[in-house]
């Protein structure tokens, strides 16, 4: 950690530096343009084209095996739904035999 800190520092000192060998050659208002036009890192803590790739190629893999569990989970879900529906249409027919069979019974009884 501290010599992240001091790698920080002495970029920082070299940048203060830069920027007064800057003013003193091109003046203020041209020195603070350049300036701004540094990045506001390091350029080793820059990403490239190749790790902007690489971490598309990771993201890309990523969302490919969401993918498959979201299918995976579709597929169970549709199959305990599937089964729920049968079991409920079996109970249903059940009680309407049932129910039809007592109202037989009723209109035995009453006719």
């Amino acid at each position: 950690m501290a010599s992240i800190q001091q790698g920080t520092s002495n970029e920082h000192h070299r940048l203060l530096d830069l920027r007064h060998e800057l003013e003193a050659t091109l003046g203020a208002k041209d020195a603070d343009t350049l300036m701004a036009h540094l990045p506001p890192v390091t350029w080793q803590r820059v990403a490239t084209k190749d790790d902007v790739g690489t971490l598309g190629v990771e993201l890309r893999a990523e969302m490919a095996q969401l993918r498959a569990e979201m299918a995976q989970l579709r597929a169970e879900i549709s199959s305990e739904m599937h089964q729920g529906f049968a079991r409920q249409t079996r109970w249903l027919v059940g009680m309407m035999s049932a129910w039809s069979t007592v109202l037989l019974a009723a209109i035995a009884i009453f006719a």
